[in-house]
């Protein structure tokens, strides 16, 4: 069942372009240090992009010598995604069925959105194969007050307005139209604290888990 939220994410992945979703090394650059991980680790890996958007984290596996298979639920994302991943594809990913098979799983701001984020991480978490790293964020609930007048006011305005109401938060607190668009639109915004977030890891069966940055919830796992 398509979700009415889902137009406008088309929307906005056509059409609201912003410098960080751009395919260049930045991206690259980008996922090492918020995984910490060195670029050889991703050498001949299978990886899975959860919720790739345009693919910015796709192209960066690629970019690092990984075999990525990526997926969101926007047709809109999922159309960019081609241009660098031609078999990307349209899918919920709370249809997920157990597949241990991938090396390294990024959900990179997406559990969040979801109406049952903890059984979404259980989705996620049973396509990583034993030794495998699940990599996740989620918002931080010390970082969502910024963002908590917009969700109020967001569904009584009109395409424009709610472009023109990104535009004045880019003015205030910087940012860019793209990722303030990212973070209103969303019917859900669940946010979390880093122990809730480190049970679910335990909970299924990761261990060595890493707290990589502390602003939003950055956070990875190796399966047992």
């Amino acid at each position: 069942m398509r979700h009415p939220e889902l137009d406008e994410f088309d929307y906005q992945w056509k059409n609201i372009p912003s410098p960080s979703i751009e395919y260049n090394q930045e991206r690259a650059r980008e996922l090492l240090n918020f995984t910490r991980l060195p670029s050889s680790y991703f050498l001949g890996k299978k990886a899975l992009d959860v919720g790739c958007g345009n693919g910015r984290y796709t192209f960066a596996l690629q970019q690092l010598g990984a075999s990525v298979e990526s997926f969101d639920a926007s047709a809109g994302a999922v159309e960019k995604c081609r241009r660098i991943n031609p078999n990307a594809y349209v899918f919920d990913l709370r249809d997920l069925q157990p597949n241990r098979s991938y090396d390294f799983v990024l959900c990179w701001g997406v559990l969040h959105h979801t109406p049952n984020p903890r059984e979404s991480f259980r989705k996620v978490a049973s396509q990583v194969k034993p030794g495998g790293i699940l990599h996740i964020m989620v918002y931080h609930v010390k970082t969502q007050r910024i963002y908590e007048e917009g969700r109020r006011l967001w569904k009584a305005m009109d395409l424009e307005e709610k472009k023109r109401y990104c535009e004045q938060m880019t003015n205030l607190y910087g940012g860019n139209l793209h990722g303030w668009f990212d973070a209103l639109n969303p019917e859900f915004n669940f946010s979390f604290l880093p122990k809730q977030v480190k049970s679910w890891f335990e909970e299924e069966q990761f261990v060595d888990i890493t707290h990589v940055k502390a602003y939003n919830i950055n956070m990875r796992g190796i399966r047992k």
